[in-house]
């Protein structure tokens, strides 16, 4: 692995900079009949200069085209998962964003440092971040068919790549000069049911680039994942666990609150149809044996009826996904081309949740209410035939009598559905070529995100259900469902139509030159420089129902946003060939935006004494200026997660204050690593790297159950961030972006390959192991507590770590490896991969007292299996077949510290569809 082989060719792609598309170039080793060709020069991800060397001075995994069929995976933030090096905490997956406003996005996260820390590229080159997010790519916009092999540089690169590569690249390429035909078919099956994918593709190609002058590749694919849900795996089907384990109980139908509303006249002289407060707790006047009548379970935790959501829950969310992908590259003369490429995708996610609940906490946020002068809270009159008299005379005879509130949870109108459609393109047109012995390149990328979110049926205008149910003696809070007139109309308040538009563009220019300066005694010391100019445009257009603020689980009203930024920047490199097996490779860049300019250094060496060992290291500076979304985003009450408040001790969703910060600060982050790779005997070869990442100023949300805990117990720096009522209800926790300490992160990866055997009888067997081990994750909070997270999900005090618990959740493992052997005989192919993760401590039991002790959960190591085999003895007709967690190991029961909604498993590390067969074939032409 580590001696100098023949590249075949070289793959050109531009220097990613800035907010731009840039370029990396891949060595890939020759054909046997090549050996005498002169070695080829390329670029390596992680710099922008020809190397002749296949293993350079920084750190990168390759998943090859091989590796990407022997997943099964069948898109690319399935693809991701595979790799250890990439964590849930800091991103998102489909399955995740359930019942959260992620809308279909998918993102990854390397290191843990978050998505927006992680520079996603294909060819090299810069791809659009999600529009309604704004701080990361969807993976899951960039075509799977289309994929040749995947670099993954593990080590900061911002002195290279500018902005937003603090956490790593991940970079895609794509397949190109093809010629002929090839079709994929895929279809998968989930053992439980629900789950199943299936798949098409087609990839064509036409001319040879060195031999025609041209080469037109395209790629087209289709494919559909049915829905998992909740009532389809018996581990993700109660929201709670007598035994007080676990509760993630909800609001039911039938809970009596106190009516408080407003007696003292406004400035007016009129007295408003408000409430004082959102009132105190009576208790559900249905008994044990009764709570089903209106939807609901008896749990035993609270000694009283609840909500069981989970069976309704998305585990794994319906998707469509389309794309079409193409390149074409025209020689315009031996030294010179003209080349573009792109795709378009679209994608389609419906997501599906139980009926919406109301109470007064829920409406308090409505603007509408007191707009309309209506009070926010259904209200049951004494002279209902519903009105529970004789329980409040026996449990609450001060109000009884009186009117009281009363929650709701909206059968009749439906489970909450919704449709988020994401479409993306990506555009680059450039020339490059060779004038005088210098390389050039100059290339404008094009990029743009449009997602939109509709509702389609659950949703209800508040206003008019609140007009409709509150003081209707026909409504009966204590049954599932209504009688047919009036479960009428309660579906005709739904709001079908759309919620938002989002559309995020950038547009951008850049070059690059690069070449040899001059030789020294142990050779060549090559340059690169270049320059990039970009513009970023986005726009949030909420429709006008989501800026009443009045359609149910969607917080209050949300205003359009409009905003918009130049950058630029200008980068050099050299590479150093201090003496003999020694070389420096040396970075600088300058990034300019509107309100912050900084420069960051990248240095790296290299020293190879012999063939069979490499050592090598790296030190460097990032930065990251705050995305427009993360600045300028309206401020706005959304709900949280459910959690419990350790004050009034109410399980449930809180309105949260969610939006953007002008005054958020850049980050900046300082990193270094130290690697040896070294080939003991033939055919085995192993690298260990050592990696330390320090972020200041990361840009972060706190969790809201971080917060309430932390206002809970009386520290001083959170008891702002949470308003209660008189009554201590909770009326609103500030969850807006602000600089936080930072993370100090730390680890070791290995990656080991062993070609065992190569034998003309029994075939060939190769083993690979791909592990990350963290040391150290430090999350360092606005008051200066230091969060140690490698492995649990809590503090000392049972307080959720914010860095597992804030949005993207997850846990930080402290070892995940996958290992990998395969086989090849003639026309059959097999292979078997372990899939590993260490235990950790997860949250405390639900029903531990508030005074302690805390003690943390402990989950195991967890692993599985998935087994293929291939055939190809058809004429060209490859036939697949694999089975993904081969043994049908199920989930340990968890308690998480996750802002999902999703029970009994933990969403950010174990795939519902369980074992899962599937099959495919290839057929080229």
């Amino acid at each position: 692995m580590l001696k100098e082989t023949v590249i075949s060719r070289s793959v050109r792609v531009m220097f990613a900079g800035g907010l731009v598309a840039g370029s990396t170039l891949l060595a890939q080793a020759a054909l046997a009949q090549d050996a005498q060709q002169p070695i080829a020069r390329v670029e390596v991800t992680g710099s922008s200069i020809k190397r002749a060397d296949v293993e350079g001075s920084l750190p990168v995994q390759m998943v090859t085209r091989d590796d990407i069929k022997r997943s099964g995976a069948t898109n690319t933030a399935e693809l991701l998962t595979t790799l250890t090096a990439n964590s849930m905490v800091g991103a998102t997956n489909q399955a995740e964003g359930a019942g959260l406003s992620t809308y279909g996005e998918s993102t990854a996260s390397l290191r843990g440092l978050g998505a927006s820390k992680t520079l996603v590229l294909v060819n090299g080159r810069r791809l659009g971040n999600y529009a309604t997010d704004g701080t990361a790519v969807d993976v899951n916009s960039i075509p799977l068919a289309s994929i040749d092999h995947v670099e993954v540089l593990k080590d900061g690169a911002s002195g290279v790549y500018g902005s937003d590569a603090i956490g790593g690249v991940i970079n895609f390429i794509t397949r190109n000069n093809y010629q002929g035909v090839e079709l994929n078919g895929y279809a998968s099956v989930s053992r439980y049911g629900g789950g199943q994918t299936k798949k098409a593709s087609i990839l064509a190609g036409w001319g040879d680039f060195d031999a025609d002058r041209y080469n037109f590749t395209v790629s087209a694919d289709v494919s559909k994942d049915d829905a998992i849900f909740g009532r389809q795996r018996s581990y993700a089907q109660n929201a709670w666990r007598d035994d007080g384990f676990r509760d993630s109980s909800a609001t039911p139908s039938g809970n009596l609150t106190t009516f408080l509303p407003t007696t003292t006249p406004n400035a007016s002289g009129v007295v408003p149809n408000t409430l004082t407060s959102t009132g105190s707790g009576l208790g559900n006047p249905l008994s044990p044996n009764n709570c089903a009548n209106n939807g609901s379970g008896y749990d035993a935790n609270f000694g009283t009826c609840r909500f069981n959501s989970s069976p309704y829950v998305n585990l794994v969310p319906q998707v469509k996904r389309a794309n079409v992908g193409g390149s074409f590259r025209f020689k315009l003369n031996d030294n010179a081309e003209f080349f573009t490429e792109g795709f378009v995708s679209r994608n389609v996610t419906l997501q599906q949740a139980q009926p919406s609940p109301y109470s007064n906490a829920f409406l308090s946020t409505d603007p509408a209410f007191a707009q309309q002068n209506v009070y926010p809270s259904i209200v049951i009159a004494p002279n209902s035939p519903y009105y529970p008299s004789a329980w409040l005379a026996a449990n609450a005879p001060d109000v009884a009598g009186q009117p009281v509130s009363v929650s709701y949870r909206a059968f009749d109108g439906g489970e909450r559905k919704a449709e988020d459609t994401a479409t993306s393109s990506h555009l680059v047109l450039g020339f490059r070529g060779n004038v005088k012995g210098y390389d050039y390149d100059v290339a404008y990328t094009h990029n743009s995100s449009d997602v939109t979110e509709r509702t389609l049926s659950g949703y209800q205008n508040q206003v008019a259900l609140i007009n409709l149910l509150s003081n209707n003696n026909t409504f009966n809070p204590f049954t599932q469902y209504q009688d047919p007139a009036l479960a009428a109309k309660i579906r005709a308040t739904n709001y079908v139509g759309p919620i938002i538009n989002a559309v995020l563009r950038n547009d951008a220019l850049n070059a690059r030159v690069s070449g040899e300066l001059f030789q020294l005694p142990a050779g060549a010391v090559s340059f690169a420089v270049g320059a990039s100019l970009a513009d970023e445009n986005l726009s949030v257009n909420p429709s006008t129902a989501y800026q009443s603020g009045d359609v149910s689980g969607y917080g209050s009203a949300v205003l359009p946003l409009s905003a918009s930024r130049n950058s630029s920047a200008v980068f050099a490199e050299t590479i150093i060939p201090i003496i003999k097996h020694l070389e420096a490779d040396v970075a600088v860049r300058t990034d300019r935006y509107p309100n912050a300019t900084a420069t960051n250094p990248k240095v790296s060496f290299r020293y190879q004494p012999f063939s069979q060992l490499l050592l090598r290291a790296s030190y460097g500076k990032g930065f990251r200026e705050p995305s427009l979304p993360e600045l300028y985003t309206q401020q706005t009450l959304g709900t949280s997660g459910t959690f419990t408040d350790p004050v009034t001790k109410q399980a449930g969703q809180f309105n949260v204050m969610y939006g953007g910060n002008p005054n958020l600060k850049p980050e900046k982050s300082e990193q270094a690593a130290f690697g040896v790779v070294v080939d003991p005997v033939k055919g085995l070869s192993i690298a260990v790297d050592y990696w330390k990442i320090n972020v200041n100023n990361l840009v972060t949300s706190l969790a809201p159950a971080f917060v309430v805990g932390q206002a809970a117990a009386g520290n001083p720096q959170y008891t702002g961030l949470v308003a209660r009522d008189s009554l201590n209800n909770i009326t609103s926790i500030v969850g807006t972006n602000i600089n936080a300490g930072g993370v100090k992160t730390a680890g070791i990866d290995v990656d080991a390959r062993w070609a065992i055997l190569k034998s003309p009888t029994y075939g060939n067997f190769n083993l690979r192991l791909n592990g990350t081990y963290t040391t150290k994750y430090d999350l360092t909070l606005p008051d200066g507590t230091v969060q140690q997270s490698v492995a649990r999900t809590v503090d000392a005090g049972g307080n959720l770590l914010n860095a597992v618990s804030n949005s993207g959740a997850g846990v930080v493992m402290r070892w995940r490896d996958q290992l990998t052997l395969d086989w090849k005989f003639q026309k059959w192919g097999a292979s078997l991969t372990n899939n590993f993760q260490s235990g950790y401590y997860d949250n405390v039991r639900f029903d531990t007292p508030s005074e302690g002790p805390f003690t943390a959960q402990r989950v195991g190591a967890f692993s599985t299996w998935d087994a293929q085999a291939s055939y190809a003895g058809f004429r060209n007709l490859t036939l697949t077949a694999g089975v993904k967690n081969l043994f049908n190991r199920k989930p340990t029961d968890v308690i998480t510290g996750g802002s999902y909604f999703q029970t009994g498993y933990d969403p950010s590390w174990y795939d519902p569809h369980g074992q899962t067969a599937y099959v495919s074939a290839n057929y080229k032409f």
